[in-house]
C-alpha cells in the first residue's frame, strides 16, 4: 500500500545542503502497522512529511498504492505531535473541518460527527472547546477528526509523546484497535522503542543523519495481545526490545557525543 524508493532529501541552508535521508527504500503492506524509529535527528518526521505530499523527494519517489505522491492525498490522515485543533471552534465543530472543507452538507457532516464523538468516548463534550479539555481528550478529539476523512492509511508524527502514561496507552490502544477492526494501515514516527514494538507489526530502523534503512523487524506482538498495555509483558517483549535497541546508533551520554 506504501512504498519507499530510495527516497533522497536534503535542507538548504546559508551554509549549503544538509542531507537528511539517503536511499531510504522500504514497503508497508496494507492493514499494517509500521514504525519507524531512529537516533534524534535522523530525519523521521521528515520521512512523514514527503509521505504526506508537504514536501517532495530530491530524488526517488513514495508510491500509494501503486501512484507516485505528488501532493496530499486523500487516503491519508494525519496526526501530529502538536494538537491541530482550532480554539475558536467547538470540538464537534473541530470533526467536521475537513468534511466541511471538502464541501459535505452541513447536516451529513454535523450527523457523521455526531455519531464519531459517541463510538470514540467523547459523548456530552461535543460543545467544548478545545481548552476545556484534557491533553487526552484533545488528542482523542484530533484523531476524530482525522478518521472523519475516512483516510485508508494514518500518518502518526510522535502523537503522544505529551500524554501521561496511563492516557498514552489508552490512546495507543484505541488507535490500533480502529486500523485493525477498519482495515486501515498505519505509519507511525516514534522515538520510544516499547511503543514501536507494542503497536507495530513492523519496525523500521533508521541510521544517524543522513538516515538509511538499518534493519527492519517484523514483530508479531500487537495482533497477538488483548491491547497495547499487555505486550511489555510478553515473553518476546525483551527479546525484541534489545534487539531493535541494539541496532540503534546511540551513544552513551558522556562518551564523545551526548545522546540527543
Amino acid at each position: 500500500m506504501l512504498e519507499f524508493r530510495d527516497v533522497c532529501y536534503a535542507y538548504l541552508g546559508r551554509r549549503g545542503a544538509t542531507e537528511v535521508l539517503n536511499r531510504i527504500s522500504f514497503a508497508c503492506a496494507p492493514e499494517e502497522i509500521t514504525a519507524v524509529i531512529g537516533p534524534s535527528g535522523c530525519g523521521k518526521s521528515t520521512l512523514l512529511g514527503l509521505t504526506a505530499g508537504l514536501r517532495m523527494p530530491d530524488e526517488g519517489e513514495i508510491l500509494i498504492n501503486g501512484k507516485k505522491v505528488a501532493g496530499p492525498d486523500r487516503a491519508l490522515g494525519v496526526l501530529f505531535q502538536h494538537s491541530t485543533l482550532l480554539p475558536w471552534r467547538s470540538v464537534a465543530e473541530n470533526v467536521e473541518l475537513g468534511l466541511e472543507i471538502r464541501g459535505v452538507r452541513k447536516s451529513e457532516r454535523a450527523a457523521k460527527a455526531s455519531l464519531l464523538i459517541r463510538q470514540y468516548g467523547l459523548a456530552g463534550f461535543e460543545r467544548k472547546y478545545p481548552h476545556a479539555l484534557s491533553g487526552g481528550m484533545q488528542k482523542r478529539a484530533a484523531l476524530i477528526q482525522t478518521l472523519a476523512m475516512e483516510p485508508r492509511i494514518l500518518l502518526l508524527d510522535e502523537p503522544f509523546a505529551a500524554l501521561d502514561a496511563q492516557t498514552r496507552l489508552t490512546i495507543e490502544d484505541d488507535v490500533v484497535k480502529v486500523c485493525r477492526a477498519e482495515k486501515r494501515s498505519m505509519f507511525l514516527v516514534t522515538h520510544d522503542i516499547a511503543e514501536a514494538i507494542s503497536m507495530a507489526d513492523r519496525v523500521v530502523v533508521l541510521t544517524r543523519r543522513p538516515a538509511r534503512v538499518k534493519a527492519v523487524f517484523d514483530i508479531p506482538l500487537s495482533r497477538r495481545a488483548a491491547s497495547v498495555a499487555d505486550v511489555p509483558g510478553m515473553p518476546e517483549f525483551t527479546r525484541y526490545f534489545r534487539a531493535v535497541w541494539e541496532s540503534l546508533e546511540i551513544t552513551v551520554p558522556g562518551a564523545s557525543e551526548a545522546v540527543t
